[in-house]
């Protein structure tokens, strides 16, 4: 009699890190990675195991899952975390999410996701490319006119660019 092996199934449709592919860690061992609208399929023997899934800037999730002879599906999500929560350079939290069904997102749905996401990211490239023009600006004029203090005032515009772009990734996540 053959035994039915039970599929673990991993879904990411979350916000937070369009570039970035998760690792997935089952019992401490890496077995897969996922990225942005990718389902990953796990076939695994029934039994209890320990389920953790991470990113460079997101908290990690964790969670235990029993393992039977049938499907379960786990959706990763993330959401962003309050000021008091925030542990640099983390600043969402992944979340493992069981659902009750396999609903792959439609193509469609996907490059219009990706569409959305490049926007964002061309705005946020072209915002920071206006503030660093400004800087090289005051800088050139700071250097004609023999003016330190708008060379001085060159610095904020430096300083306000990488904020700039985190503000416009975080945005995504306040997206519904």
């Amino acid at each position: 009699m053959l035994r039915a092996v039970p599929e673990l199934v991993f879904q990411r449709l979350d916000r937070a890190a369009y570039w970035e592919s998760y690792p997935i860690y089952i019992n401490r061992s890496q077995l897969a990675r996922i990225g942005f609208g990718q389902e990953v399929s796990l076939n695994l023997e029934p039994g209890r195991y320990h389920i953790s899934t991470g990113g460079l800037a997101g908290a990690d999730a964790e969670m235990w899952i029993d393992l039977s002879s049938h499907r379960r599906v786990l959706q990763i999500e993330a959401e962003e975390l309050g000021r008091k929560q925030r542990k640099w350079p983390k600043w969402y939290q992944l979340q493992l999410k069981e659902t009750s069904f396999v609903r792959k997102a439609s193509a469609a749905e996907l490059s219009q996701l990706r569409f959305l996401y490049r926007q964002a990211l061309a705005r946020a490239f072209a915002f920071m490319a206006l503030l660093l023009m400004a800087a090289a600006y005051l800088i050139f004029l700071g250097q004609e006119e023999q003016n330190s203090l708008l060379t001085y005032l060159a610095i904020f515009p430096m300083i306000l660019a990488p904020w700039a772009y985190r503000g416009v990734l975080k945005a995504q996540l306040r997206k519904a």
